[in-house]
């Protein structure tokens, strides 16, 4: 199974979020410590903001967090937002009982796929903090205090 670069981005910035929670992380700090493109990034948090799965907070100081908790947040549902067209079967007008078969065998994949995926949250793949932490560069940084609301 193939996906974009633009779930993997998602996945990866959910990750992050869930790594500083529930303070604010910057889009760059996602960018350099993963080597990606900023402007991408942009763009993955703006449609994870609109979805409900972070809080964006724009101007001098701003940022991104969580906007539910990471344990709430599967990959499944990650996977079928950011990977459009995803969940659609094929339509093949006139299509034979071996296209039929085949494209029966196809969607089985796919929702054994998608069930794994499912299982798992995005807490379950930032499980080891401290270990992840230090792959990214992040062991050294302090995390600021958030005000409360």
């Amino acid at each position: 199974m193939r996906l974009t670069s633009y779930t993997n981005y998602a996945l990866r910035t959910l990750m992050f979020a869930a790594l500083d929670a529930p303070a604010l992380v910057r889009v760059q700090d996602v960018a350099d410590a993963h080597g990606i493109s900023r402007t991408h990034l942009v763009k993955c948090v703006h449609h994870l903001g609109q979805w409900g799965y972070l809080d964006n907070v724009r101007g001098r100081g701003g940022g991104f967090r969580l906007a539910r908790p990471a344990d709430t947040i599967t990959v499944g549902e990650i996977v079928r937002r950011t990977e459009e067209g995803f969940a659609e079967a094929p339509v093949v007008p006139g299509a034979s009982p071996a296209d039929r078969r085949l494209t029966l065998r196809f969607e089985q994949a796919q929702a054994a796929f998608l069930a794994v995926l499912d299982r798992h949250t995005i807490h379950d793949i930032t499980f080891n903090e401290s270990e992840l932490r230090r792959a990214l560069g992040l062991a050294d940084l302090a995390r600021p205090a958030v005000p409360s609301a």
